[in-house]
């Protein structure tokens, strides 16, 4: 089975750009068209359309990329 790469970039605000994830995941080898996002959305927003869509998109063996992970207590 081909394992596909399922890359996953959030900014919180609108002013942020995404250019810099979207870069780092090309860069680690996920393809345009497997790149979900999610604009705009605060961490109190936990409706997050993008995110519902790359984990939807993941099958089993599939890397799910992530290229900024913050983690908070």
């Amino acid at each position: 089975m081909t394992k596909t790469r399922i890359g996953y970039a959030r900014c919180s605000t609108d002013k942020q750009d995404l250019a810099a994830q979207r870069a780092a995941l090309l860069d680690l080898d996920v393809a345009e068209d497997q790149i979900y996002t999610d604009h705009g959305l605060t961490g109190t927003n936990r409706e997050r359309p993008g995110s519902a869509q790359a984990l939807a998109a993941v099958r089993e063996g599939d890397p799910f990329v992530v290229p900024k992970l913050i983690l908070l207590p």
